[in-house]
């Protein structure tokens, strides 16, 4: 059995990459495992068992997803588990985080530097992936799913109420895209909250056959993830 682990800052990529993997691969012949590392510094760090999808004969694929709870820890927790996730068997390491707030647009390149400092290259090339600035971005480019949120969200009115064009403009260059997916929800009265219900209720509306096939031409470090995934399940 080929095995993945994917570490994200957070509860919200979490759900994400197990849904997308989900939606474009299927959950025939995979295993996907959920979990949070928690303590730190001043206590041993621990992993919590979140959840766990059927397995049996024919799965071919397991992926781990693990909630570093934090951006600054992605890095460090991957470094520091390196060794034992080899050891385990684990062939494919990825890692995301978002820029914001830690980092500006123009300290991205440092930051890429930064994420692979004292980590190890072999035998597993660790890849990460930058949510530009936000995960929200990658959202916010789906913009398909707008329509799914009220049918008045028009990208018509998105831009002339917000100044931007989700379908085409560069949204890496928005500075937090948190506030602007925000921002377009409240134009028909709702509010974009990332809580365990309201994300669920996001990733039911997202078109995953568009970020896969259309948004990643948008979103470079989108097109890595989904690039490094494909690899991982090419036999």
């Amino acid at each position: 059995m080929k095995k993945l682990v994917v570490f994200v800052e957070g509860q919200t990529e979490q759900l994400f990459i197990e849904r997308f993997i989900t939606e474009i691969v299927g959950a025939n012949g995979i295993v996907i495992k959920k979990r949070k590392l928690t303590g730190g510094s001043r206590s041993k760090p621990q992993w919590v068992r979140l959840w766990t999808s059927a397995s049996g004969p024919g799965r071919d694929y397991f992926i781990l997803i693990i909630d570093c709870t934090g951006y600054t820890r992605v890095n460090s927790d991957i470094r520091d588990n390196y060794d034992s996730l080899v050891s385990e068997g684990y062939s494919a390491i990825i890692g995301i985080r978002d820029v914001y707030p830690e980092f500006n647009h123009v300290d991205i390149s440092k930051l890429r530097l930064g994420l692979n400092y004292r980590l190890k290259t072999r035998p597993v090339q660790v890849v990460f992936v930058l949510g530009v600035m936000e995960i929200e971005t990658w959202f916010i480019c789906e913009h398909t799913h707008f329509g799914r949120v009220d049918s008045k969200l028009t990208v018509t009115r998105i831009k002339g109420s917000l100044g931007f064009d989700p379908s085409v403009d560069d949204i890496q260059l928005r500075p937090i895209p948190s506030n602007d997916l925000d921002a377009i929800y409240q134009l028909v009265g709702q509010q974009y909250q990332k809580d365990y219900g309201s994300m669920q209720v996001l990733l039911n509306r997202l078109d995953y056959t568009s970020l896969y096939c259309h948004v990643r031409n948008r979103l470079p470090d989108l097109g890595a993830l989904i690039e490094s995934i494909d690899t991982f399940l090419t036999p």
